[in-house]
């Protein structure tokens, strides 16, 4: 999945609470989950293929003993607000670890790791097609093999039109108060 749909489903997962929270807990929870729905790419930057980029950051356990780290320091540091950003780092990242799942192409997501090191996918996947460098992802061949499964390209398209259509949605609401 892209950078920009990663960050649509962050979006669109801060948005499904925001009326749990204040407003400025609310643009603190979403900045997160969008943040972190795109995070576990950062080793996109440091691998050689497309296939190759999933690192630990591509694995729930990473995530869990992270955000509980982040939970207990939290604690201390900003007692008020812990709960709500281990939870916006944890929905984030557990966005991105699931729509990797769903949308897969060339890797699937460890579910389970460390206890295996299966990678687990819902639809048929193509390690070969992956190995391409990260830049490339938007040219030939690459760019044609991601395009193949229209149901997957359609489910991360009409994300990314849902969640502009929630901000633009959400633009307007707020110029009407």
């Amino acid at each position: 999945m892209f950078i920009i749909s990663h960050a649509a489903h962050g979006y669109l997962a801060g948005a499904a609470i925001q009326s749990r929270y204040s407003v400025s807990y609310f643009k603190l929870f979403l900045w997160l989950c969008i943040s972190f729905s795109v995070f576990p790419d950062i080793d996109g930057v440091f691998s050689p293929t497309v296939a190759g980029h999933h690192s630990v950051l591509h694995t729930p356990i990473f995530w869990i003993i992270a955000c509980s780290i982040i939970y207990v320091l939290g604690r201390k540091y900003y007692p008020t607000k812990n709960t709500l950003i281990a939870l916006g780092v944890f929905s984030g990242a557990f966005m991105h670890l699931l729509t990797d799942w769903i949308t897969a192409r060339t890797v699937g997501i460890q579910w389970f790791y460390p206890l295996l090191k299966t990678d687990y996918y819902l639809y048929p996947i193509s390690p070969d097609q992956g190995q391409v460098s990260v830049y490339e992802m938007l040219m030939n061949p690459y760019w044609s093999f991601y395009m193949e499964n229209k149901l997957l390209f359609g489910f991360e398209v009409g994300v990314n039109f849902l969640a502009v259509f929630l901000i633009i949605y959400n633009i307007y609401k707020q110029q009407r108060k």
